[in-house]
């Protein structure tokens, strides 16, 4: 491959500098709605920095739970060259399943689709999930999530989470 290809095809590729405005710390509220039952909220702290060379946002979520039953949980997001696309793994100090997702920024990157792609340690089937990530302001960020069934439009499935994230610095 030429100088020039390789020197086309990076700068149209989106780069990891896309996801600087995560960076940062950041105060999060986070409502889950149960398929059953009354909704769970959870407030955390969430620090996301560059990681690995620059090559992934590592955001770090430390997380008080009701009845004192804390977690921790990361997500690591990249872009991937080969598909072509970001990613996310998920990892969850409570729970034993990973979660790989893709996310899908619109021009202006303040909104970020997120969908599914595989589930890994988890013998459930894959539900169909959608959510969305909304930079309201540089300084508040709004996530979120629905349950998609069949036969309905993902952005109007009913909740499973909202998360509202507040920059501390």
């Amino acid at each position: 491959m030429s100088f020039l290809v390789a020197l086309m095809l990076a700068v149209a590729q989106p780069a990891t500098d896309w996801l600087s405005p995560f960076v940062g710390v950041w105060d999060t509220v986070d409502t889950y709605y149960p398929a059953k039952g009354e909704p769970i909220v959870e407030r955390a702290t969430r620090t996301c920095e560059m990681v690995m060379r620059g090559t992934y946002l590592q955001c770090e979520t430390v997380a008080d739970r009701p009845g004192g039953r804390g977690r921790t949980y990361r997500f690591l997001i990249n872009y991937n060259r080969t598909s072509q696309r970001f990613e996310m793994l998920s990892l969850w100090s409570n729970v034993p399943h990973k979660a790989v997702q893709s996310l899908s920024p619109n021009d202006a990157r303040d909104r970020w689709l997120i969908r599914e792609v595989a589930v890994i340690g988890d013998d459930e089937p894959l539900a169909p999930h959608y959510s969305e990530l909304v930079f309201e302001r540089s300084d508040r960020i709004v996530w979120t999530g629905r349950r998609v069934t069949t036969g309905v439009e993902p952005s109007s499935a009913p909740l499973s989470f909202v998360e509202t994230w507040t920059r501390r610095r």
